[in-house]
């Protein structure tokens, strides 16, 4: 019988991950010595560890230091990149290493990646949409300022970097122990809050999807990204989530389940995470199949592996954590609630955890991460034979904080104090506290 490539991958990543996942309670004294050395198990036991400070360490270059000249590629990405690294350093316990000097530097760089623009025609009128006309004189109809944030300076205005940008703001605007850089992040907020409430409008299309950029592509990324941005600045106004916005979203589910980037593709983990939290941050996740979807996001979790795949009959991926792990978060919240709004993410951000459970095995997944997706030097992977990289030091973080916060009804893997990360709110994925902040906020 042939053996299909897919399945030869497969059986390739099995092998590679296999010696990761040995009994560390067998190896000999000079081999738990190498793993001593390195920080990944402790002095005394053999409990895993989380390589905090050496993450920290590899974060913290993006602000101290330039980047390599490989990183050009990146130019398009500024606010990715210090949302990953900065939000990663806030999960890590990690920020009161960064001084108020370098948080400064933040605001003052995505504030150069905003990209103003004019609205010439308004989409909507005084009567349909008071918000949208604020600040507007009276008889004042046209050349309205709007814009939104781009991958670097002078760049185009994009939904993916402007809710990167704005993620960033949040965390730096709710750390209150450093004044002068939370001040200057809640006044570059207040100052665009506005302008970019137009630009998203602005985005809106009449299949009820939103676009990423002017002219560009229609798929659930745009969906879910201004409808981030417009809960945490108090933006969301039946305008901008209309009837239609789920019914769009609803229509990229698949045969299989998940959710694809847009109706009639292939579901993606990526995508089904996006598609999941708007839903979820509208109120309205119940209404898609959910029988589907959990049968489909349940089935990316790897038996052997213990991470989540992007897709079906693909491989192990750790940024999969966060994506998949994310999206099962919600759904697993939605099945122990009766009340379809409830967020028990906030609701209880005061527990130690919540009290329902994972629809998948948290453990195994902590397993992975510790034992497969850590660099020994600092940073995460996607699996032991890739380099490290900002992008999967982060959702490997945050896709390990939504495991551990929940109740998985057995003992979490690893040292469970030493392993313990802040908690990250699975629609948002900034921590609960900021986001409680942002959502208390006046403007």
């Amino acid at each position: 019988m042939p053996v299909s490539p897919s399945l030869l991958l497969q059986q390739d990543t099995e092998a590679e991950v296999a010696p990761f996942f040995v009994d560390l309670n067998k190896l000999k004294d000079d081999q738990l010595q190498h793993l001593r050395q390195t920080g990944l198990i402790g002095r005394d036991d053999t409990s895993v560890r989380l390589l905090r400070e050496k993450h920290i360490e590899y974060l913290s270059q993006v602000w101290r230091r330039s980047l390599k000249q490989a990183f050009v590629s990146l130019d398009s990405s500024r606010p990715w990149i210090l949302y990953w690294c900065l939000h990663s350093c806030d999960l890590l316990d990690g920020m009161g290493k960064i001084d108020e000097t370098e948080r400064c530097r933040m605001v003052s760089t995505l504030e150069h990646c905003w990209s103003p623009i004019a609205i010439v025609h308004p989409p909507v009128t005084r009567d349909d949409d008071l918000l949208y006309f604020c600040n507007a004189k009276e008889d004042e109809t046209s050349e309205l300022p709007a814009g939104g944030f781009g991958g670097g300076p002078g760049q185009i205005a994009h939904a993916a970097t402007t809710y990167a940008a704005v993620l960033s703001l949040c965390i730096l605007s709710t750390n209150l122990e450093y004044p002068k850089s939370a001040r200057q992040a809640k006044a570059l907020l207040t100052k665009v809050r506005i302008p970019l409430y137009r630009w998203m409008i602005s985005m809106q299309t009449e299949s009820g999807g939103y676009r990423m950029h002017d002219d560009g592509e229609v798929d659930v990324r745009a969906s879910y990204t201004i409808l981030c941005c417009a809960k945490l600045l108090n933006l969301a106004t039946p305008q901008l989530c209309q009837d239609r916005v789920a019914e769009y979203i609803q229509s990229c589910q698949t045969w299989e389940g998940g959710i694809a980037g847009e109706p009639n593709c292939e579901a993606h983990g990526g995508y089904a995470f996006c598609g999941v939290a708007a839903m979820q941050m509208m109120g309205k996740l119940h209404l898609l199949d959910l029988p589907a979807l959990t049968g489909w996001l349940v089935h990316r979790q790897m038996s052997y592996e213990g991470g989540f795949s992007g897709r079906s009959n693909k491989l192990v991926d750790g940024c999969y954590s966060f994506w998949q792990g994310g999206a099962t978060a919600i759904t697993s919240a939605l099945y122990a609630s009766e009340d379809k709004a409830e967020d028990p993410w906030l609701e209880h951000q005061t527990d130690d955890s919540l009290n329902f459970p994972l629809l998948f095995d948290a453990p195994m997944l902590e397993r992975y991460i510790l034992l497969c997706a850590q660099d020994i030097h600092g940073g995460l992977r996607d699996k032991p034979s890739k380099p490290r990289d900002f992008y999967h030091s982060c959702y490997n973080l945050s896709g390990l904080s939504v495991a551990q916060h929940c109740d998985s009804g057995e003992k979490v893997y690893g040292d469970p104090k030493q392993t313990r990360l802040g908690r990250t709110h699975p629609c948002y994925n900034i921590r609960v506290e900021r986001v409680h902040a942002m959502l208390q906020q006046q403007w």
